[in-house]
């Protein structure tokens, strides 16, 4: 099983390559940088010895948080660590007071949409063509 391990701005050359991987609009390593040092974002990076698989970066803000991105890169798809990540994300978000989860998924993106809806998340709103190249970003949230 994958070790979960706090993301630091060490981190940041490594998830921005993996983003690049999984993402048409990949964030920079610069825009990792810079997340990563605010207040109240955090993240996991899942790993199995030196091997990454996957990560999740979010943030808390008061009473709210929110998934920024999460990816499992494709060989370490479809076993539950997505989930996993989603999971820690929510407990450390619940300790931190939130009370409330939300994230953006693209529409076409339906093994997101199926995860998202098991572990409780809703459509809150949708941004039309939001996406370079048309497709609608969804509006999901989670109440804990």
């Amino acid at each position: 099983m994958s070790d979960l391990i706090p993301l630091t701005p060490a981190h940041a050359a490594l998830i921005a390559g993996m983003h690049h991987v999984c993402f048409a609009e990949p964030w920079t390593e610069k825009a990792m940088t810079e997340l990563l040092v605010l207040p109240g974002v955090y993240g996991w990076l899942a790993s199995t010895g030196e091997r990454p698989e996957g990560f999740v970066l979010a943030r808390v803000a008061a009473d709210e948080a929110e998934i920024l991105t999460i990816l499992v890169l494709p060989p370490y798809r479809r076993h539950g660590l997505a989930r996993r990540l989603l999971e820690a994300s929510f407990d450390n978000a619940k300790m931190q007071g939130a009370e409330k989860m939300y994230l953006e998924v693209a529409s076409s993106n339906e093994n997101a949409m199926q995860l998202y809806t098991k572990v409780g998340f809703a459509q809150v709103g949708c941004r039309k063509r939001y996406y370079a190249d048309g497709v609608d970003a969804l509006l999901l949230a989670k109440n804990f």
